[in-house]
């Protein structure tokens, strides 16, 4: 009987072999950690992340995998999410972490007609 209780403990481990089920995103704005599955696209979590923030933190611009003594691994928005083992941890990037780098402003355009009116005045 022991065995079969035994068996049953272990399949209910994820397998050593087997990714993640899901990932953990720490938020430095939050100081929470959000989960996420497995393969979700980065640009989904930052979009959920930052409706989850309130109007004076900073919006994350996008996630990245750290690990001490390596260079960081950024994610683009449609780039999956993945857990790179041991040591690796995702946390959210915010526009105040570039604060000392000048970023030139966009600004979005939007193409008008103009009408061509041309009014007779006699």
């Amino acid at each position: 009987m022991a065995d079969k209780e035994e068996q049953e403990s272990n399949s209910l481990q994820p397998s050593p072999l087997l990714p993640p089920l899901f990932l953990q995103i720490t938020c430095k704005s939050l100081d929470k950690t959000s989960r996420f599955a497995a393969g979700t696209k980065a640009g989904f979590a930052v979009s959920l992340i930052n409706r989850k923030l309130g109007i004076e933190d900073p919006l994350v611009s996008h996630i990245e995998a750290i690990k001490d003594g390596e260079e960081p691994i950024s994610f683009g928005p449609d780039a999956n999410l993945v857990d790179y083992g041991n040591g690796w941890k995702l946390q959210t990037v915010t526009e105040l972490d570039f604060a000392g780098v000048r970023k030139v402003e966009r600004i979005r355009l939007i193409p008008t007609q103009v009408p061509n009116v041309i009014e007779d005045i006699n």
